[in-house]
């Protein structure tokens, strides 16, 4: 088992020793143990969580949706997660939208390539 204390949690993950606490804070990670001095200890798989929480926020999904689906995997409840996920999905989807409406406008007034001819310039080679 890797174990990783605060510091060098966030330091693994690229974030600051405060966004590990915040996120402890709001139920989404949990030491597996605490030193006798109280320092705590993280393993591998609450650094594979902070990982998941990061990228889920880089697209735009929202912590309090996270703090769901992280609570309803704790839990193991299988009907709150098949709930959270099809938010999640839902969310994904509207954003993978406005992307691409984003990409054909910036394509409209000349600063993009079309998503289409992307993909026809990809596919030919």
């Amino acid at each position: 088992m890797n174990a990783y204390t605060v510091s060098r949690l966030a330091t693994d993950a690229g974030v600051s020793t405060s966004v590990v606490r915040d996120y402890e804070t709001r139920g989404l990670l949990c030491p597996c143990r605490c030193t006798p001095a109280g320092y705590r200890i993280y393993d591998r798989r609450a650094l594979e969580r902070l990982r998941l929480i990061l990228d889920a926020k880089a697209a735009g999904i929202s912590l309090a949706m996270m703090t769901d689906l992280c609570r309803a995997l704790e839990d193991g409840d299988r009907a709150a997660v098949k709930t959270v996920l099809k938010e999640i999905r839902a969310t994904l989807d509207r954003h993978e939208s406005a992307i691409e409406r984003f990409r054909d406008c910036l394509a409209g007034i000349g600063l993009a390539k079309p998503v289409a001819t992307i993909a026809a310039a990809e596919s030919s080679r």
